[in-house]
């Protein structure tokens, strides 16, 4: 009997931003990454010897808004200078079985605008580019 690995499989669920009291969730998809910048080494050989624990890089990311009414109501509750806001989000990963992952990104910025206009109304989306100081993957901290 063949096992099956789709009730084990991951997939995007939803995102939620969290600015001030509210809440926007018009999201199709989000991407982020953030690194770990370890330059220094250490010893006396040729060989390095022990690492550095490296200097956390500010991250960044894109969110994907599928409703642009919302995105358009996120970026005026932005305030009067959107690109110093700050907000968090959290973007949750589940599978069949109901097991969740969770991702959030604290201290967010946007750090840009991205559009992409096409004719029909599943082509409004709109892409916000952002960055964040803090990843928490499951609750723990990425790096401390």
């Amino acid at each position: 009997m063949a096992v099956s690995h789709t009730e084990f499989a991951f997939s995007f669920s939803h995102a939620i931003i969290k600015l001030a009291d509210s809440q926007y969730s018009g999201i199709s998809g989000i991407q982020f990454s953030q690194d770990i910048d370890r330059a220094a080494t250490y010893g006396t050989s040729r060989k390095p010897q022990k690492r550095s624990a490296g200097q956390l890089q500010v991250g960044e990311g894109t969110i994907t808004f599928s409703d642009l009414e919302e995105a358009m109501s996120f970026y005026a509750a932005l305030g009067d200078d959107p690109s110093l806001a700050l907000f968090a989000v959290d973007a949750t990963l589940v599978n069949e079985a109901g097991q969740t992952r969770s991702f959030e990104c604290l201290s967010c910025a946007l750090s840009g605008f991205t559009a992409n206009f096409e004719a029909g109304a599943d082509a409004l989306s709109l892409e916000l580019p952002f960055s964040f100081l803090l990843l928490k993957i499951d609750g723990r901290e990425f790096a401390r």
